[in-house]
């Protein structure tokens, strides 16, 4: 695959998501508009900013560490599309991977709707079986697309990331679960 010149708004989703992996519900409820949806796969959608926070609040305290593998950023006029892998570390120990793919509308430079489209069910279910080759990005011969590394490369290069993790808003995989240096 050819390596994909990230847009203004691409880039919002990942600096969106480097909230997320540091747990930052604040930081994650400032990119949407003042009237916002929010849904989370078959979840309740939020309309508002104090219940997408309480949202994802809910979800960072069920988790010790997540990264958004991401395969693909698609820029298509106000919309990005996402394909990506999840990986979740729980509180017990374990971690799951999991496919997803998020559609994220804009409404000038902010996000007027995120639709995360997963079934999260077994990142508090260790029981479900996810098979290897679960990948929204495979290819032939059930090889995998080798993802750009857009989050770890974030908070390692990027201004803004670097900057975060000085200020201890860095991404929780960094302190917890796998502890991957930055």
């Amino acid at each position: 695959m050819a390596e994909r010149i990230l847009g203004v708004m691409a880039k919002s989703v990942v600096r969106l998501f480097a909230r997320g992996e540091a747990f930052d519900s604040a930081g994650f409820v400032s990119f949407f508009t003042d009237k916002p949806v929010y849904q989370f796969g078959n979840g309740e959608p939020c309309l508002d900013k104090p219940a997408i926070q309480e949202s994802v609040t809910a979800f960072f305290a069920g988790v010790d560490a997540l990264y958004h593998d991401i395969k693909t950023l698609t820029e298509v006029d106000d919309t990005v599309f996402v394909e990506m892998d999840v990986m979740y570390w729980r509180k017990d120990g374990s971690s799951v991977t999991l496919p997803c793919a998020d559609i994220v509308r804009f409404d000038g430079d902010k996000i007027q709707e995120l639709r995360i489209f997963m079934d999260a069910g077994p990142v508090f279910n260790a029981s479900i079986v996810i098979p290897a080759a679960s990948s929204v990005m495979t290819v032939g011969g059930g090889g995998r697309v080798t993802p750009p590394g857009f989050m770890k490369e974030f908070f390692s290069k990027d201004p803004e990331g670097s900057a975060r993790v000085t200020q201890g808003l860095g991404p929780k995989w960094a302190v917890a679960g796998p502890k991957w240096n930055i």
